[in-house]
């Protein structure tokens, strides 16, 4: 936690799932928090709520404030970057995604568009935060659950909660490294100050490598059911399906295939730079399935 701290903080995006965590970590400091529905901000003493809508740029007004953490997605932030420093912003820690990574050879026309967009966004953000000598630092967090809102770890346990079952395509055994929000949270925290991640992109990824199988196995048996797995040949077009009928859709053949593809990047360096120590996949139990109100 950031201790004894009287300069406020700027959170943008106060009130997504890392949002939220950095907020409850900061209740020792003034926070500017930045949300699109200010409403669904906590009723903190130290907190300044304050409207935005990221595709309308910043208000015009008096500087905010010399840090700043966003967890609003990267393609959001860059065109913001030059307005944050004319407000006055001199350091900044962000949230992108090893997406980039991990699906830098999806077939996915839809997945390719996220990939580019991701990539365009870290180079501008980078760019121009040289240009503005605004020291950046960007934290790129693997398959994120602990909040109840997340499309992987979460979905996957309402199914489950739903079905009796989950499907799988192969052995699914692909590795996965799961990341708690709230060490998200704790980390863009301990970066904030450490001048040796200045102009540093890092991976972030939870305490376990499991495969696949392995971390399905995990959510069974934290909801108390016998391990269901059944293997679905046709998943990637089920998927595929699902993806082109349903709205705002992430799902892909691609989502099928990737189960059997490594997906742990963390590297260790951010434990050497900033003390990251993340926990163990669903030490919190039950909360860390559907939120910490479980």
């Amino acid at each position: 936690m950031t201790e004894g701290r009287s300069t406020p903080l700027l959170v943008i995006g106060a009130t997504g799932q890392i949002g939220d965590y950095i907020l409850a970590r900061t209740t020792d400091r003034p926070v500017m928090a930045m949300a699109r529905v200010p409403g669904r901000l906590p009723n903190l003493r130290r907190l300044q709520p304050v409207t935005f809508e990221a595709d309308q740029g910043l208000a015009a007004g008096p500087e905010l404030t010399q840090q700043a953490i966003a967890t609003i997605p990267v393609w959001l932030l860059a065109p913001l970057v030059d307005q944050l420093a004319e407000h006055g912003v001199q350091r900044l820690v962000c949230f992108s995604t090893t997406s980039v990574l991990g699906k830098a050879d999806t077939g996915t026309s839809k997945e390719m568009a996220v990939v580019q967009r991701v990539q365009e966004a870290e180079t501008r953000l980078l760019e121009r935060s040289h240009d503005n000598e605004l020291a950046l630092t960007i934290l790129r967090p693997t398959m994120i659950y602990g909040s109840g809102r997340d499309q992987t770890i979460a979905a996957a346990a309402r199914f489950i909660r739903r079905f009796g079952f989950y499907p799988v395509y192969g052995t699914a055994l692909g590795t996965r490294q799961p990341v708690h929000a709230d060490d998200l949270a704790a980390a863009a925290l301990a970066a904030l100050d450490v001048a040796g991640t200045h102009g540093r992109i890092y991976a972030l990824g939870g305490a376990e490598i499991l495969p696949y199988r392995d971390m399905i196995d995990r959510i069974f048996t934290i909801l108390e059911r016998s391990p269901r797995m059944i293997n679905v040949p046709g998943l990637p077009q089920i998927l595929a399906t699902a993806g082109a009928l349903i709205p705002g859709s992430e799902l892909s053949a691609d989502v099928a295939r990737r189960m059997n593809i490594d997906l742990a990047f963390d590297d260790g360096s951010a434990a050497a730079d900033f003390g990251y120590a993340p926990r163990m996949f669903l030490a919190g139990g039950i909360r860390d399935l559907f939120g910490p109100d479980q």
